[in-house]
């Protein structure tokens, strides 16, 4: 009987496994258990009016106190399909009570197999406890006929036990897909905490290391060109301030969770950056009419192609290009450089496309119904291509 009390007896039912409650919280559990105890109050009524002696009084109230005792400080039970004896012993204790009194004092005791029964409803696994239950029945039927009582008493205790008996039973079940639907929201909210971090991880990587790039190469320019070229480094320079700020802004809308790229916006950027870069650049780019989702992605695709052109590719050329379609819409970015992935494994691996950026952009791509292919290009170099259903509406 060592484990009870209100850290183990959270929901005022003994079920296990749930939060601690507060002192407070205890209390009105244990009041609300108490009161059903009240119905006990007939048999005490009817003991007291009767010509009972003192002895037999004091040792039958004993007993039921001892009952009331059990009833509340019923041990910490075990998960399904365990056995716990100091419940068993309990709930053993709390049959014999229940049976000695309904035989030697009087029927109306036989109220106490219906508590018995909830016990074990509350205490037990639940095939345990459904045999449980039907035990506390027949004994009640059983207990009320050895001891002469009149058959609608007996009939109406023993329906009450079985009715109450598997209502607690249900009930107990009812708490217990309650306690899971509390685990499963509390999850569900850790789990969009944490894909928020990692979109807003996803986008500075993304939207940062586009505008890095630009700014080291600009800033490559500048330093090569100040003595020989001061007007060259001064456009160099110009174009760092104008990504820096841009940048900023991007990641002021990424915070604010309203960043959405378009394409043409990044082809523009793609085509200063490759430039900058020392890469010919050549776009191709259809108009077409497409959701901002869908279009979003794409953009995101260039995005992400170009900075890994730029950053890893050692290319002399980059093509971009735009490829809409009947059933969906591509956005493809071929580089002439040494076919090397973003995660630096060269073309032996660049299929597998490791790289953060690449990872981020196929889950970008999967919500949308879309597919990423990266690796090395058959005619040489790398290749990145993104292909995303068309709505039927913007076909």
């Amino acid at each position: 009987m060592a484990e009870f009390g209100p850290r183990h007896d959270p929901t005022g039912m003994w079920m296990p496994g749930a939060r601690p409650v507060t002192p407070q919280e205890w209390r009105r559990k244990r009041i609300a258990i108490n009161v059903s105890l009240l119905w006990l109050a007939f048999p005490v009524l009817d003991l007291q009016a009767s010509d009972a002696g003192a002895l037999r009084t004091v040792a039958v109230l004993a007993a039921a106190a001892t009952f009331v005792v059990l009833y509340n400080l019923l041990p910490r039970g075990p998960a399904d399909r365990e056995v716990d004896r100091a419940v068993v012993a309990s709930l053993a204790a709390m049959l014999l009570i229940a049976g000695g009194l309904t035989l030697a004092d009087r029927a109306s005791w036989a109220m106490l197999f219906i508590f018995a029964a909830i016990a074990g409803a509350m205490r037990l696994s639940r095939r345990a406890g459904a045999l449980w239950i039907v035990a506390c029945t027949a004994l009640t039927a059983g207990t009320l006929l050895a001891a002469h009582s009149d058959a609608g008493t007996a009939a109406s205790l023993t329906a009450t036990t079985l009715g109450i008996g598997f209502m607690m039973f249900a009930f107990r079940r009812l708490i217990g897909l309650n306690h899971e639907l509390v685990e499963a929201r509390e999850e569900l909210a850790r789990l969009a905490v944490s894909e928020e971090r990692a979109r807003f991880a996803r986008d500075l990587h993304d939207l940062l290391g586009h505008s890095l790039s630009v700014i080291a190469v600009k800033a490559e320019l500048a330093e090569r060109l100040i003595e020989r070229d001061p007007v060259r480094a001064a456009e160099h320079v110009a174009d760092v301030r104008d990504v820096a700020r841009d940048a900023l802004a991007e990641v002021r809308e990424t915070v604010s969770g309203y960043r959405r790229p378009t394409l043409s916006s990044e082809l523009e950027g793609a085509r200063m950056a490759l430039e900058a870069a020392g890469i010919e650049a050549e776009l191709e780019a259809a108009a077409v009419d497409l959701p901002a989702d869908v279009e979003a992605v794409l953009a995101w695709a260039v995005r992400e192609g170009t900075t890994n052109t730029v950053r890893h590719s050692g290319a002399r050329s980059c093509r971009i290009a735009v490829l809409p379609g009947v059933a969906d819409v591509s956005a493809e970015i071929v580089d002439d450089g040494t076919g090397q992935d973003p995660a630096g494994n060269g073309n032996g691996s660049g299929a597998g496309g490791n790289g953060n950026g690449l990872a981020g952009l196929r889950e970008r791509a999967a919500r949308v119904a879309g597919h990423v292919e990266a690796g090395p290009a058959p005619e040489g170099g790398f290749r990145l291509r993104v292909t995303v259903p068309r709505p039927a509406a913007t076909t």
